[in-house]
């Protein structure tokens, strides 16, 4: 399992934690791919950004085809440009 560092923006949203091994609890979703955001470090304080545009960066790691990102940082984006981009 490598891991790489990313740079993703997307809008939080809520992970059922039943059916993550990791108990992912949000997820960002860029490109139609879904990040799960691991529960240490910064991504603890995605939680609470739920439906809200951020950019986050981070490790990411893949495991049976599901995308998991270990955040090092992120910041609340103030709008949807992005989108456009």
């Amino acid at each position: 399992m490598s891991k790489r560092l990313v740079t993703i923006k997307g809008y939080v949203s809520g992970v059922p934690h039943t059916v993550d091994a990791h108990q992912a609890r949000v997820a960002v979703v860029q490109d139609d791919v879904e990040y799960r955001i691991l529960p240490r470090g910064a991504g603890v304080d995605l939680a609470d950004e739920v439906s809200v545009p951020v950019e986050a960066t981070g490790l990411v790691q893949e495991e049976d085809g599901i995308f998991y990102l270990a955040v090092r940082g992120y910041k609340v984006l103030e709008d949807d440009s992005w989108l456009e981009e």
